[in-house]
């Protein structure tokens, strides 16, 4: 998932559009830009509608409270993004595509390529991963980013597994791990009382 820049996004100088291609999409980011003190033209608030069905799978929103079809701002040269980029959602096998670069826990890197991630020294078959992108009986094998390649940068095979050739889609959060003492810690930061940990 990429970071996505709201400042440059609300500024009607840089004519810039995001693609929403699901109704799920579209209400996501909806709510995004509420929570950012946006509001439809009219000032409306986003809550109240997502203007989705008037152009559906086409639909895109402009940091300015209005939205047309995708061809619509294409034909103006607008930058479109493509709000799925920038979705805050877990990613699971159904997502992974042929193209896609995997990176697995232990380190290993795979292109994602006819129904197997594949690297030079060997493979591994998607049907092996759960729907959560984890290596039964191996941790090492989870997968714990996904890429996309950026084309541009492509010119040999061996460039697919260069990090810098490379877009993070998305990446694994992993539950902090704390111990007793620094969660008395942050009990303290958080409460302002003082805290006593007993057995």
């Amino acid at each position: 998932m990429k970071k996505f820049n709201w400042n440059e996004f609300k500024n009607k100088d840089n004519k810039i559009a995001v693609h929403c291609k699901t109704e799920e999409e579209a209400k996501d980011f909806c709510k995004r830009m509420h929570e950012h003190g946006m509001k439809w033209r009219g000032g409306e608030s986003y809550l109240e509608c997502t203007e989705y069905g008037k152009h559906l799978s086409e639909t895109c929103y402009t940091g300015y409270g209005e939205f047309a079809s995708y061809d619509f701002y294409k034909e103006r040269e607008y930058k479109i993004l493509e709000w799925s980029d920038y979705m805050d959602k877990e990613f699971t096998k159904a997502d992974l595509e042929d193209g896609m670069v995997v990176e697995q826990r232990d380190g290993n890197m795979y292109l994602v390529l006819a129904g197997k991630t594949v690297r030079k020294g060997g493979y591994n078959r998607i049907d092996g991963y759960t729907d959560d992108l984890k290596w039964e009986g191996y941790t090492g094998g989870d997968i714990v980013k996904v890429y996309r390649i950026t084309p541009e940068s492509l010119r040999r095979i061996e460039d697919v597994f260069i990090k810098s050739n490379l877009e993070l889609i998305w990446e694994r959060k992993e539950p902090k791990k704390m111990t007793v003492e620094e969660m008395r810690q942050k009990l303290e930061e958080l409460t302002g009382e003082e805290i006593e940990v007993t057995a």
